[in-house]
């Protein structure tokens, strides 16, 4: 089968979270991918995190711009023809391409609105079928009779020397690592440690250049404060590699977003993952992470997380069982399953 997928790529994005793991599953597969994706100079996310692989082509720029060239699309010979949150693709243009495409191929539409948008234009196009990932997608089966849930993919299980990584970045060896994220949208909700943390642990932030944190100028022994623009994949893992734990604090996404792909991305690296107890934004996750009511509270599960072998061993088997069930591989086989089942164009 050749796939190609209209979407965000080897940027910071989560459309690019959910796409990268399940395009890169369908090459294991053996399935021919291409993809289409936004140009260097009108991308979606905050920045590139990879190089582009020689099967991707940046064709065109985002629905503000309504850019597109269509020859990487309309010369490619694919079968099925997936759009990855058409919201932030050229809608306008592909809208005038879309005829020939559907007569050649079957076409779905991943979702990631987390409520039936109001513009017309959302609705213009007829797709062979649509996917959605979250339960409280539930609402597009009332438009799109072929809607199916096919659950977000986690980024594979990985690992590296934990000591060695360390190095690497020149961060502390003999202390408990704090890490807390803070690119996407995140924000650094704790701000200071319990005096019976400041012995052994630090708090790690990763910023963009541009973060206020007051803290740069007068920076606690207890704290550390990197400056990155954008983390590549290989960055935030070595971040999560040499930490004890990170913190992803966030309510809700800051556009039409429905689940936390940050926590999908993270979660295989083997670092413990602490959110927020009434944040929304990280179902279906449950027992794979660990919640917190507050600050007080979460200085508690720190100093729990951090002094439990058998707390830390839990949470990591919970995630490990929600990575095999969530797999890359298993996600792609369904969505796979799915193309067969819409049948051939036409």
């Amino acid at each position: 089968m050749h796939i190609g997928m209209m979407t965000a790529w080897n940027t910071d994005s989560g459309v690019a979270v959910h796409a990268e793991p399940l395009g890169m599953a369908w090459k294991k597969m053996g399935h021919d991918l291409s993809i289409f994706t936004h140009t260097k100079d009108d991308y979606h996310g905050e920045g590139f995190t990879s190089e582009d692989e020689d099967f991707v082509n940046r064709c065109f720029g985002t629905q503000r711009t309504n850019f597109l060239d269509p020859r990487p699309i309309v010369t490619a010979d694919f079968d099925v023809f997936v759009v990855q949150d058409l919201r932030m693709l050229p809608v306008q243009s592909l809208s005038e391409i879309f005829p020939l495409i559907k007569h050649r191929a079957r076409t779905i539409h991943v979702v990631h609105e987390n409520k039936l948008p109001k513009e017309p234009w959302f609705y213009q196009f007829d797709w062979d079928g649509v996917v959605y990932f979250d339960e409280r997608q539930d609402f597009l089966k009332d438009v799109y009779p072929h809607a199916k849930l096919i659950q977000f993919p986690c980024f594979p299980a990985r690992s590296e020397d934990k000591l060695e990584v360390r190095k690497k970045l020149d961060l502390p060896v003999d202390k408990k690592i704090i890490y807390n994220f803070c690119h996407r949208g995140y924000e650094p909700f704790l701000r200071d440690l319990r005096d019976d943390l400041k012995k052994e642990a630090v708090l790690l932030y990763v910023v963009p250049p541009e973060y206020q944190m007051v803290e740069k100028n007068n920076t606690p022994p207890w704290m550390i404060i990197r400056e990155d623009k954008v983390l590549s994949k290989e960055r935030f893992d070595d971040y999560l590699f040499a930490s004890d734990c990170v913190i992803l604090h966030k309510f809700q996404s800051l556009y039409l977003g429905v689940v936390s792909s940050t926590a999908f991305q993270a979660l295989g690296a083997g670092c413990p993952i602490l959110v927020p107890a009434r944040s929304d934004y990280f179902r279906p996750l449950q027992n794979e992470l660990v919640h917190y009511s507050d600050i007080s509270d979460l200085n508690n599960k720190l100093i729990e997380l951090l002094g439990n072998e058998t707390m830390r061993r839990e949470v990591d088997d919970e995630a490990q069982g929600f990575l095999a069930m969530n797999s890359a591989d298993i996600i792609a086989k369904r969505f796979v399953d799915f193309f067969i089942e819409l049948g051939r164009p036409g």
